[in-house]
């Protein structure tokens, strides 16, 4: 999880600088600059949105795929004592 956080605030912070060096080094009216920035935040925003949310589903794939395992683990458990414990009735 600390992994998918490094990644995230790394393509936010990259985002944000090359948003602030373009708009630096553009010439534009105020008006433009000041739409410029509002725009790119808004594309900054729905691409962290976007990489929190593959984050958010790959774990959930994860949890799923351990709460599987588990399951099946304890099922093995379970099939295993009823076993010995019909081997022991006889």
């Amino acid at each position: 999880m600390k992994e998918a956080q490094k990644v995230i605030g790394g393509l936010l912070a990259a985002t944000a600088i090359g948003v602030a060096i373009g708009l630096l080094l553009a010439p534009a009216s105020g008006k433009n600059t000041r739409k410029r920035i509002v725009d790119g935040s808004l594309k900054a925003k729905d691409d962290f949105m976007s990489s929190v949310e593959s984050s958010i589903d790959a774990l959930r794939r994860q949890l799923n795929s351990k709460i599987d395992q588990l399951a099946k683990g304890g099922k093995d458990v379970v099939n295993h004592a009823s076993e010995k414990v019909k081997m022991k009735d006889m």
